[in-house]
């Protein structure tokens, strides 16, 4: 546990900056359904998933995000929010904050403004009291970052092999898709995620994406591995609306 916060903090990091993490580590549960069980085809009404993608509105929209971080099967970061997707670049704002299984000398509360062009983000102490805005800029050129529908149609690409069948996430009929995802197909679709991939090494790292009858993903979960630190993230999206306005602290 010495460096809990530290990778865990990185493994966020991943899915934040990125719009989707990468790693080599395996998985270590089966995806489940609300109650707990592994779904399986019909327990839940069907639909044809690639045309549901297909005729997903392309129009911008905001969700409400949840990710759970974690470290081995320790849960350790909760990062919370609403973000705005279908633009150049995901945009929100976000809260993080470690969880009690972390030691108290290396827990941390923040929250992050996520803009097109750059990060805001400032520490929260335990009284609400808040740090100083801290900017960090991002490279234009490295914005067009691909959304989780992106990687639903990948997974489609692999064929029969991917398609697990109908499931119920939080109540809503889904279609869930599994696999492994290589360099090379991430190359084109989310370049972040390319380098990040070609910097540490990893060959190619294993996803889940459900799909409502909307064509928007309501579940994603990942497992990857950030400096050496094996982990899972699992993303929650809900409460589809409208885009929200996002910019950057005064």
């Amino acid at each position: 546990m010495r460096h809990l916060a530290t990778a865990a903090a990185g493994i966020a990091a991943a899915i934040l900056l990125t719009g989707c993490g990468a790693g080599d580590a395996g998985k270590t549960t089966a995806p489940t359904s609300k109650n707990g069980t592994s779904a399986t085809s019909g327990s839940v009404g069907s639909f044809e998933v690639e045309t549901a993608l297909k005729n997903a509105d392309p129009a911008r929209y905001s969700a409400e995000i949840t990710t759970e971080t974690y470290a081995g099967s320790t849960l350790t970061v909760v990062m919370a929010g609403r973000m705005n997707f279908n633009g150049p670049a995901p945009t929100g704002k976000l809260t993080l904050k470690t969880s009690e299984s972390v030691p108290e000398d290396q827990a941390f509360s923040m929250e992050t403004i996520l803009l097109e062009d750059a990060s805001y983000t400032r520490t929260l102490d335990d009284d609400g009291a808040a740090g100083e805005w801290q900017r960090t800029g991002l490279d234009p050129a490295s914005t067009g970052l691909a959304d989780y529908g992106a990687y639903a149609q990948l997974l489609l690409g692999l064929g029969s092999k991917a398609r697990k069948g109908p499931e119920e996430v939080d109540g809503v009929p889904a279609y869930r898709l599994s696999g492994s995802l290589t360099q090379d197909q991430l190359r084109t679709v989310d370049r972040r995620v390319y380098d990040r991939m070609r910097t540490e090494g990893t060959q190619e790292f294993a996803c889940d994406v459900w799909v409502n009858e909307s064509g928007r993903v309501v579940r994603f979960e990942q497992w990857l591995e950030v400096s050496g630190n094996s982990g899972r993230n699992v993303v929650k999206l809900k409460n589809f609306s409208d885009p929200v306005p996002v910019s950057a602290p005064k």
